[in-house]
């Protein structure tokens, strides 16, 4: 439905720097950012590799953001954040989540629906 595009990757690694946050890495084919490490899960069909958008630290802590986009496949936005909610947490970090214009009440149902614990920034 709609496609994350390299401007919004580097925005919000922009918002994620400004902020003071360090080893920032990023899910991005470009020469000066590092990527982040993905996570993967067996599944039936074939095995479900998710990678967060960025992860940066904070005075240690690792934190995890994802860019969120209106989608068809709520289940799989929801097992991706819901995962990213939980390694924040044990790693005493923050999920965030960047809401493109048009996107943030989508986003903020999602999370509110499933009780995932994510800050939403406007991107």
């Amino acid at each position: 439905m709609f496609e994350k595009d390299n401007n919004l990757y580097v925005k919000a690694a922009e918002w994620v720097r400004r902020k003071g946050y360090s080893a920032v890495k990023v899910n991005l084919d470009a020469d000066n950012f590092e990527k982040p490490a993905s996570f993967s899960q067996p599944g039936e069909e074939e095995d479900m590799v998710i990678t967060p958008d960025l992860t940066a630290l904070m005075r240690g802590n690792k934190c995890y953001f994802d860019i969120a986009l209106k989608s068809e496949d709520k289940r799989t936005l929801v097992t991706r954040w819901k995962l990213f909610d939980r390694l924040a947490s044990m790693r005493e970090g923050k999920f965030f989540l960047f809401t493109p214009h048009g996107h943030r009440a989508f986003a903020q149902r999602l999370v509110k629906r499933h009780d995932i614990n994510a800050v939403l920034i406007n991107l």
